[in-house]
């Protein structure tokens, strides 16, 4: 190996009627690629995406006064349990409202209470309206009453009980009804029939 080309010719690997082979020995490590432009590293962007969470989490520490701090005086604080309380009886007033008024509508729940109780109680079944909830029920289990057969057919006449025309009077008749009975030509005249 020549020391200042770095150069090293193989001799023993000559067989004649190949030439040698010349291997370049490089001394640097091989170079990395270099990332497109605006590249993140995945371990950059989650170490990113923590110090975001945790700056935003002091923040609203900081911005939203917590049930530890001592915000609130004795007054507030008992005030504020007895609202809660009230809260928390509405809803319960409310949803058994509710409940009632979605059994009356649908008889049904009433004898199926334990199967809808336990439908309520899944986490996506909760959030609906109790109303929503029995319908929804009540598809599932195939217990809606099901709507009343389109009507086909023709349909029936609406033009009810009408009496028949009476026959006109002919100018003649008019004229002689006229000098002879008034009082019924004046009637005849202001029912329109003349």
């Amino acid at each position: 190996m020549d020391n200042e080309t770095g150069v090293t010719s193989d001799s023993s690997t000559d067989t004649g009627s190949q030439p040698a082979t010349v291997v370049e020995e490089v001394a640097e490590a091989p170079q990395t690629q270099k990332p497109p432009k605006g590249f993140v590293p995945y371990q950059a962007l989650e170490e990113e995406r923590a110090k975001r969470k945790e700056a935003e989490e002091k923040l609203n520490n900081a911005l939203a006064p917590s049930e530890d701090q001592d915000v609130y005086s004795d007054e507030g604080k008992l005030l504020k349990g007895e609202i809660k309380d009230l809260k928390d009886t509405l809803r319960s007033i409310e949803s058994k409202e509710a409940r009632r008024e979605a059994e009356s509508e649908f008889p049904v729940l009433k004898e199926r209470k334990s199967d809808f109780d336990a439908f309520l109680e899944d986490e996506e079944n909760s959030r609906l309206s109790i109303k929503k909830a029995a319908r929804l029920f009540l598809a599932e289990q195939n217990l809606l009453a099901p709507e009343p057969p389109e009507r086909k057919g023709l349909e029936k006449p609406t033009s009810g009980g009408q009496a028949p025309p009476e026959p006109k009077m002919s100018p003649e008749e008019i004229t002689n009804l006229m000098k002879t009975d008034y009082r019924k030509y004046e009637k005849l005249l202001r029912s329109g029939k003349i």
